[in-house]
């Protein structure tokens, strides 16, 4: 008997009305289990018009299922009890499990027919590319922030404390431990300790006071690794690096410049370290970054060389980075032959298309639930504060209220409505890309071989990183794997047959 977990929701909106409750989602639920003898394993729940509102339920659901490899199928009512948004949607597929959703009589997972499993694949692809995009947006929002010379990390090193720097949260000095931090530069800077001997002293003269640490940096101890990180960071004599980038910071520094390279001299002979690394510019290779070796599965890198004659040719070997790996070197036009076979295969016939369409259809239903009902509260939530701001104003111009305390409001209210906004604009920009994303993937799925054949290197590397995935390289056959739904296209192009509730699997070409 299959052994299965059992989850079940129900959200502030629905008040626990009958039909949505949780006691009628569970007989619903084990009804199902026992016709079709099934174990139920675990149940987990999400009540979220309890005070504690939260997902707690689908969190330990996760971990159980991963901890547990013998349960992996999941009992729901619905759709719309399990996903709660995009991101959970994204999660589910990741773990690989099969889904029961009772009331709707679908079965998502391997033993699903064609049209589900491309359906399901499309939704989760545009689930998971919107995620990423908004993903995107906070990367870009803390690239600006560093920019501004604000640390982007909501948990600064030792030595320094979330604050408000300039408007903004960043790290400001925690007068706790800023005589730990200087006292470990201060001593190493002599040369007469080790990182060992220099923990020692630290805890001997009774410096390292535990109690005083920030509970958000779940330090406890003071290691070889914690004092090396400390000695090395820039952050404490006023700069940092961020993504490669060093920046002028606005933080307060503990320490001197001075001190510092005095430090690095001690632990790296006159060599400082962290030291931004200047990447040349990349030749264009085509298959650059794409392929993996089949054997070792290292990365497999492109090279140019030139023939006596003058003649250059492109190969792809494995690096065999620590690896006895026996792969040879492959030439880049003997790959592009397997490609164009394997692009010929990726053709649509017309009700392929309706399933597409029908996915990114069920994709923008589920964005319309679950997205854009998070962006309309963002946007109550703005007007809010605007409204806010109207009766302050008024207040004001009636002389209801003080000239300090107008303008203690007055910047209270504006910053969480500048919040919103930025916040709100990443809402906007994914978006945006979300309907790009859904327009790609509809279009390519009828003309990508003809797509490839016309575009240059970089447009051809574009689609390829857009369609392949986990692709590797072994005695000179390329293996290719196509992302989702392009897989299940392949897949079913390789038979013909569109019907049928078959894996997808890579295969060797004919």
């Amino acid at each position: 008997m299959k052994k299965v977990v059992l989850y079940v929701r129900v959200s502030s909106r629905e008040q626990k009305e009958e039909g949505y409750s949780i006691p009628a989602q569970k007989r619903l639920l084990w009804e199902f289990a026992k016709k079709n003898d099934f174990i139920i394993a675990e149940e987990f729940e999400d009540d979220e018009t309890a005070k504690s509102a939260g997902r707690t339920g689908f969190g330990k659901m996760i971990e159980y299922i991963q901890k547990h490899k013998d349960v992996n199928t999941v009992l729901v009512e619905k759709t719309d009890r399990l996903y709660r948004n995009f991101k959970d949607y994204v999660t589910i597929d990741e773990l690989g499990v099969t889904v029961f959703l009772v009331k709707e009589n679908e079965v998502i997972g391997k033993d699903a027919s064609s049209h589900q499993k491309l359906i399901h694949g499309i939704k989760v692809l545009m689930a998971k590319n919107y995620v990423d995009n908004l993903s995107e947006e906070v990367k870009k929002g803390n690239r600006e922030k560093a920019e501004e010379g604000i640390f982007p990390c909501s948990m600064p090193p030792l030595g320094y404390k979330m604050g408000e720097l300039k408007g903004r949260a960043g790290p400001v000095v925690d007068e706790l431990n800023r005589g730990l931090v200087v006292s470990m530069f201060e001593l190493y800077a002599t040369g007469l300790y080790s990182l060992k001997g220099l923990i020692e002293k630290l805890y001997n003269e009774g410096m390292v006071i535990p109690a005083n640490f920030p509970q958000s940096s779940k330090l406890k101890v003071i290691t070889k690794s914690t004092v090396q990180r400390i000695l090395s960071n820039h952050l404490y004599y006023g700069n940092f690096y961020w993504k490669g980038m060093v920046y002028n910071g606005l933080h307060t520094p503990l320490i001197t410049k001075e001190l510092w390279d005095r430090v690095q001299r001690v632990m790296n002979g006159n060599s400082t370290t962290n030291n931004a690394q200047v990447k040349q510019g990349a030749k264009q290779f085509l298959f650059r970054g794409i392929i993996r070796c089949g054997e070792c599965g290292r990365t497999v890198s492109p090279d140019k060389k030139i023939k006596p004659s003058g003649k250059e040719y492109v190969y792809y070997r494995c690096t065999k980075y620590r690896s006895e790996c026996s792969q040879k070197p492959i030439e880049e036009t003997l790959l592009s032959e397997q490609l164009e076979k394997y692009l010929d295969r990726l053709n649509v016939p017309v009700e392929v298309a309706d399933y597409i369409e029908q996915g990114l259809k069920e994709s923008l239903e589920m964005k319309r639930a679950t997205v854009d009902v998070e962006r309309a509260g963002l946007e109550q939530k703005k007007q809010l504060f605007v409204d806010r701001l109207d009766a302050l104003y008024e207040e004001k111009l009636d002389k209801k209220i003080g000239e300090d305390f107008y303008k203690r409001k007055f910047e209270e209210y504006s910053k969480q409505v500048d919040d919103l906004d930025v916040r709100l604009a990443k809402y906007k920009k994914a978006d945006i890309e979300y309907y790009k994303f859904a327009s790609t993937i509809l279009e390519l799925s009828k003309v990508a071989k003809d797509y490839y054949d016309l575009a240059n290197t970089e447009e051809r590397q574009v689609l390829l990183k857009f369609l392949l995935s986990n692709s590797t390289l072994k005695d000179g056959i390329w293996l290719i794997e196509y992302k989702k739904p392009f897989n299940f296209i392949f897949e079913r192009s390789l038979n013909s047959d569109w019907r049928t509730g078959r894996d997808s699997n890579p295969q060797l070409l004919p």
